[in-house]
């Protein structure tokens, strides 16, 4: 902030008689806010209550779900899991050359004895490399054993060139093979001997049977279940004992919509209650559906390890008493939040009161710490007497503060505040590029100007030259009469500080050109400007008497930039107005930089010539 010479500083012109006669106190306020705060426990103790009941109710709701479900879990494994052992220890047999997969006869033998020992498998097929396929087949008579050539048959090809690709047992898509009237559940593994492949094991499971497990489980918990395969069908379902679906090799399974269940299509769509309904179904593991006027909850549970493909096990059941008892918990809830609501909206109104003064007094606090004076209001008076007190008090400093401002260049205080205390304790050797800035002639133009014109002059081209090296982030030292002195690459690191400082002059010669364009319209000598830069070490810190310090930069750069603006004088430049004399330093340092090269010159104070470049 820059205030003209002749331009007076700002009064204290507040006064005590201002404020209200009467005030409350703050222990007073505290108390009638600790009040309000009873009110609030009271609501709080209430919530609480009503938020056991329900975490009560959701968790017994919750544990019958999990004994639930982990029954018809239990009976799925039970089906299923046998098969893998028995899988495991004919891969293994066949491995150890315990079995000869060459031998038939050996292999039917061994084949019907674990059909014998795992009475869920419907068929153990051995599929070789050539696609010649052994079965071993339950029926009602026995183990029928076949031999088949799948080398035409896709499905049963995919499905065995799928497990030649992978190490050990796995759990594969579900499969209708063309040598089969119904879809399997098939356990698969490659079979290998000293590295090579012999061929595929597959036992294989009837899907219908899940259905039948699941059906008789349903009517024991007086539900109704089904099994969802991924986005590709329904896996187990009452009607699946039953009726017959259209299916076949490339579509094993009935889709939900074949099926024609209400309760498995209500449980796929998604409403607009769908929010509300996932909540419940969170706390309580029931996901709410209704059916036909029926409310119904369902407890499901996704399986992942039979198989790449979920399973999703759902058992539906009627909802009436979870239902009542979640809206009991409801209306406790709605009482409670209108008495929570009335008593948050007293506190808040008198909570809003009691912060305005804080607030505000907290954001003219932010503005004082950011120098921005001319931001921060006068602040009012307030019931609390403390308040009041803290903004008199507030308000005489900030009109200190403005005193102060007039003469502490702003812009470099905001660069010490941001290094810290520690770093500009002590003075320390740094790279920097120093500029002086001079007005050509400016002492014979004074003497025909009046002391108010030429402080207005001066404050109004010292702001325009402020704009062009603050908009490089350069820092201005001091003003000298005339003339400025500034420098970039302190107090913090400025890479391209010698490219700033560059751009700032060149920026500096615009503004110029523009100002003596207004001159000559109105009939004035235009302003010739002298600009001198350069780039060496210096001694940067605070520098001066105990009483009078000053965070300035000096050393044997600060002279030679003063002599290549007094340099200006005797050296042509090609610039209308502006002469912009830069060091060699300066511009080995500045890459693209279109500058004359004018030799080397001699300067006052140094012992070797330097050499000189014209901007």
């Amino acid at each position: 902030m820059t205030r003209k010479v002749n331009e007076p500083l700002p009064q204290n012109t507040s006064k005590r008689s201002s404020f209200p006669r009467f005030q409350m106190h703050l222990t007073g306020a505290l108390v009638l806010g600790f009040g309000g705060l009873v009110a609030v426990s009271v609501v709080i103790v209430l919530a609480l209550g009503i938020w056991s009941a329900w975490k009560n109710t959701t968790d017994l709701l919750q544990e019958k779900s999990e004994t639930t479900i982990g029954v018809v879990l239990s009976r799925i494994d039970r089906y299923l899991l046998p098969a893998e052992d028995m899988l495991q220890d004919l891969v293994g047999e066949i491995e150890r050359n315990a079995i000869n997969a060459a031998d038939d006869a050996a292999l039917t033998r061994y084949l019907s004895d674990a059909l014998a020992a795992t009475p869920q498998v419907q068929s153990i097929v051995f599929i070789d490399t050539k696609w010649q396929v052994l079965s071993a087949l339950r029926t009602e008579e026995g183990v029928a054993f076949g031999f088949l050539d799948a080398t035409k048959l896709k499905v049963i090809r995919e499905a065995a060139s799928a497990t030649f690709e992978r190490d050990g047992i796995y759990w594969g898509e579900i499969i209708f093979p063309e040598a089969a009237n119904q879809a399997l559940i098939s356990l698969r593994s490659a079979v290998s001997k000293e590295g090579d492949r012999l061929g595929v094991l597959v036992a294989n499971l009837r899907v219908v049977h899940l259905s039948t497990i699941l059906d008789e489980i349903a009517r024991e918990l007086g539900g109704h279940g089904f099994i969802l395969y991924g986005d590709q069908g329904v896996l187990a379902h009452t009607k699946l004992v039953s009726e017959v679906f259209e299916v076949g090799p490339y579509k094993p399974l009935p889709t939900a919509n074949e099926i024609g269940d209400p309760i498995v299509i209500g449980f796929l769509s998604r409403d607009h209650d769908t929010a509300r309904r996932d909540r419940i179904a969170r706390n309580t593991g029931v996901r709410l559906i209704e059916v036909n006027d029926r409310k119904l909850g369902v407890l499901s549970r996704t399986i992942n390890r039979y198989g790449e493909r979920p399973w999703l096990v759902g058992v539906a059941f009627p909802a009436t008493d979870l239902l009542d008892e979640l809206l009991r918990l409801r209306w406790a809830a709605i009482a409670g939040a209108v008495v929570l609501l009335a008593s948050l909206l007293v506190a808040f109104v008198f909570a809003r009161y009691l912060s305005g003064p804080v607030n505000k007094l907290a954001k003219a606090a932010r503005d004082v710490s950011e120098l921005s004076l001319e931001r921060v209001p006068r602040l009012d008076s307030s019931l609390v007497s403390e308040f009041s007190d803290a903004s008199q008090a507030f308000n005489s400093m900030v009109v200190g503060l403005r005193w102060f401002e007039t003469y502490v260049p702003k812009n470099l205080v905001h660069k010490l505040v941001k290094q810290g205390e520690d770093s500009i304790s002590k003075s320390t050797v740094r790279e920097a590029t120093v500029m002086f800035a001079d007005i050509v002639g400016f002492t014979t133009q004074s003497e025909l100007m009046a002391a108010e014109e030429t402080a207005d002059f001066l404050n109004e081209h010292f702001a325009r030259l402020s704009g062009c090296i603050e908009a490089e982030n350069g820092t201005i030292d001091k003003f000298i009469g005339d003339s400025i002195m500034a420098f970039w690459g302190a107090p913090e690191v400025q890479p391209d500080h010698a490219s700033r400082a560059c751009r700032a002059a060149l920026e500096i010669r615009k503004v110029a050109a523009r100002e003596n364009l207004k001159r000559r319209a109105q009939g004035l000598a235009p302003i010739r400007l002298r600009v001198g830069i350069h780039t060496g070490e210096v001694i940067v810190g605070n520098i001066g008497a105990p009483g009078r310090i000053n965070y300035t930069i000096v050393g044997d750069t600060v002279n030679t930039a003063n002599r290549l603006e007094q340099l200006g004088k005797s050296v042509d430049s090609e610039a209308a107005n502006v002469a912009i004399v830069i060091s060699g330093a300066t511009h080995d340092k500045v890459q693209g930089l279109e500058a004359h090269n004018v030799g080397t010159q001699a300067i006052r104070g140094r012992e070797s010539e330097t050499p000189i470049y014209v901007l």
